[in-house]
């Protein structure tokens, strides 16, 4: 999977100066958007370290998605360098504003976009938000990092009193404030035709994400218009990324992308109360497996170290001789030795071909304890 992006930012209509910055390389593979705050020149100075972090990383991320390695051990590679790239710039600005009293206290946003041949991976701290845009459609793959957004998932403030909270622009959590900084990753699988936004506050803050879709769907600069026009209160910055095949052979018809994964785990009972973006982060430890009939997906006795989520297809369980059932699409098995870790009591082989979700014992420990 290539990639192709347009990308643009403005003052907007009542400040003097734009602590927003981007950066985007088709080459790479390689976009995001940061909002810097601070007094004076401070948040403009915040964004823009940030944004010459991400093209430090610029080789580091090529190679990276390039590689030839198992799915899994490339994933972690690049879940584990997003990290790395957000420790970087987080100590480079945390340092500079401890040495010089004019960047005391900056800070800044940072979303940050990589996106190669097996689909692409994001990494998010602040207010900044990328939108999954799919058809005439927008699906909001961030949770704000904000006291308003903290509160409301601690149940001290309801959703719908957000807009009028004295606090809500408030950042809980920013790249630069601190020496480390802790990220929120994802994996994305992205087809063919698919559109991820990337942008600040400034542009998202006057649409719901219904209109949103609406608003971008004619390209960044009258996306940015409509911003002014709704007010223009900040400044406006966005990169729209398209994903395009190579060539025709390289689609991704046989392949299942975000939005269908989504949907087969709503429902399993670890994440039945997860919202969309909560989901979506968990998609880094779904791995998709394709099974011919009669292959074995896991055999009687074998440590249990894994789940499945049947995504298309059969798969018949059985013990010793006994078929105890089948199981299809939307169906899920081997999630009690997944949970304890005790050896398989059954026997599950594909009848037919069949696609099955698989997450890891030990991924989802980890997640778990992000």
């Amino acid at each position: 999977m290539q990639s192709s992006s347009v990308a643009g930012t403005d003052t907007g209509k009542t400040r003097y100066n734009n602590e927003d910055s981007f950066f985007a390389d088709d080459t790479s593979g390689l976009y995001a958007v940061a909002d810097g705050v601070g007094g004076a020149n401070a948040g403009e100075m915040a964004s823009r370290l940030f944004v010459d972090v991400v093209g430090e990383y610029r080789e580091a991320f090529s190679q990276a998605l390039s590689s030839r390695g198992d799915d899994a051990t490339v994933r972690r590679e690049l879940l584990a360098l997003m990290d790395q790239l957000f420790q970087r710039a987080t100590d480079r600005i945390y340092q500079l504003s401890q040495k010089n009293p004019d960047y005391r206290g900056m800070a800044t946003t940072g979303i940050v976009l990589a996106v190669g041949p097996r689909g692409a991976v994001l990494g998010h701290v602040g207010d900044s938000r990328a939108y999954l845009l799919r058809g005439d459609e927008a699906q909001r793959l961030t949770v704000d990092h904000t006291l308003a957004q903290e509160m409301v998932s601690q149940g001290l403030l309801q959703p719908q009193e957000v807009e009028n909270f004295a606090h809500k622009n408030v950042l809980a959590r920013a790249v630069g404030q601190l020496p480390s900084v802790r990220v929120d990753t994802a994996w994305l699988d992205i087809a063919e035709g698919d559109r991820v936004l990337l942008c600040s506050d400034g542009l998202y803050r006057y649409f719901t994400d219904v209109e949103l879709a609406g608003v971008v769907s004619e390209g960044v600069s009258a996306a940015i218009d409509a911003a002014n026009a709704a007010g223009g209160l900040d400044n406006v910055t966005a990169v729209i990324v398209s994903a395009e095949s190579g060539s025709a052979s390289r689609r991704r018809d046989v392949g299942l992308h975000t939005q269908s994964k989504v949907m087969a785990i709503q429902n399993l009972f670890l994440f039945k109360y997860l919202n969309y973006q909560e989901m979506v982060s968990v998609l880094k430890v779904v791995y998709e497996r394709h099974f011919a009939p009669g292959e074995v997906i896991c055999r009687e006795g074998d440590r249990g170290d894994a789940m499945f989520i049947v995504f298309g297809g059969a798969v018949d369980v059985s013990r010793g001789a006994v078929h105890l059932t089948t199981v299809g699409p939307g169906g899920h098995f081997g999630e009690v030795a997944f949970m304890d870790g005790q050896p398989r009591s059954a026997t599950a082989i594909a009848r037919e071909p069949t696609t099955v979700l698989v997450i890891d014992r030990n991924d989802f420990h980890a997640l778990t304890r992000t």
